[in-house]
């Protein structure tokens, strides 16, 4: 009975041996991974800490487009400037704004988030924007306050596609253009786009001319590309597909264009390919390439019916106004208030036509 019970205690001491040292190493285990948790979360926080201190002198970008890459019988220029924007690593891309014009915004929509999706960059955040002219409050313009108010006057608004969501900012926050640093546009015209087979519309400014308006009135730092500028640089299909054709994104781009070459071909008789909204983002980028020209601008609803421009006419110019058809009795008490109380706008023309040809396809190739 003695050695039975000694037995029992000796057994009942093993383990409570063996139970301590099971605690100790669960503890010892505790211990360790709290210590590789803490050192996670410093590492997580000094990398947050390295990537703000390197955006910290990034540009920041929103890029508000009419993306239609690769949707047939739509133009395919928004979404190379997307992925240019993409491959740049010294800006801060903070959002991308979908808009209407090249097609609905839903469309837009739904191809730009398919893109962000195919290149890995689903970290971009992508708004909707208003659904028709004068659709004010939508996601892109609360946003668009949003971040204004969160970085003010740091941020570059690129706009490629109608001006709906940029208006919409304006008339939710009368003071958004103060904030914003400077906004590029692709639109308007001076004079008509007539090619081989017809003329082209303005796009850009007319589709939503109300829009336009309040924009081009009372928008600050504003810089225009117009479609007469672009004109000065084009692509062949050769120089296009021969740049493109070695490199994983210029395949990618490459399928995505499918027919719009043809398009071009077909519609206007363009043996090629003008790469609008290209144009903006390198003039923005590579101002250097351009010539920049202060002009004051006649803005009115009627002339942004169809995108166009109009110079305001200098004093002492009259035999011009009679030429553009103004009453001559009206000219004798002056010229036309309108006129003189034009907006001063920025515009960019092309200055090195091989050198922004080169950039066009530099970054795909």
């Amino acid at each position: 009975m003695e050695t039975e019970k000694m037995e029992t205690e000796k057994m009942e001491t093993e383990k409570v041996g063996t139970e301590k040292i099971e605690t100790e190493n669960i503890e010892t285990e505790k211990t360790e991974i709290e210590k590789i948790e803490t050192q996670n979360i410093e590492t997580e926080k000094m990398e947050m800490q390295n990537r703000a201190r390197q955006n910290e002198n990034k540009r920041k970008i929103i890029f508000d487009c009419d993306n239609t890459m690769g949707i047939p019988g739509c133009d395919m220029d928004d979404g190379l400037c997307l992925l240019y924007l993409l491959g740049r690593e010294d800006i801060e891309l903070l959002a991308v704004s979908a808009s209407f014009g090249n097609n609905r915004t839903k469309v837009v929509y739904d191809n730009t988030k398919t893109m962000l999706r195919e290149r890995n960059r689903e970290d971009i955040p992508l708004w909707l924007g208003g659904l028709k002219p004068e659709d004010w409050d939508s996601e892109s313009s609360r946003n668009l306050v949003k971040f204004a108010r969160a970085y003010p006057h740091e941020i570059d608004l690129i706009v490629t596609g109608s001006l709906t969501n940029i208006a919409g900012a304006f008339v939710l926050d009368p003071e958004f253009f103060c904030l914003i640093k400077g906004i590029y546009f692709m639109g308007g015209i001076t004079a008509p786009l007539i090619f081989e087979k017809k003329e082209m519309k303005e796009l850009n400014f007319s589709v939503d001319y109300k829009a336009s308006t309040l924009v081009l009135q009372n928008g600050e730092n504003l810089h225009i590309i117009t479609g007469n500028a672009c004109l000065a640089v084009m692509t062949s299909y050769s120089d296009f597909k021969e740049r493109l054709e070695n490199s994983s994104i210029g395949q990618y781009i490459l399928k995505k264009e499918s027919d719009w070459f043809a398009y071009n071909d077909r519609e206007y008789g363009i043996k090629g390919f003008y790469n609008w909204d290209m144009t903006t983002v390198l003039y923005y980028f590579y101002p250097e390439l351009f010539f920049r020209k202060k002009k004051k601008i006649l803005i009115t609803e009627e002339n942004l019916k169809t995108g166009f421009l109009e110079e305001y006419l200098k004093t002492g110019f009259i035999e011009e106004y009679l030429e553009i058809g103004y009453p001559e009795e009206n000219l004798k008490a002056g010229y036309p208030e309108e006129k003189v109380l034009g907006r001063e706008l920025y515009f960019g023309e092309i200055k090195e036509k091989e050198e922004v040809k080169r950039k066009m396809l530099e970054a795909f190739a």
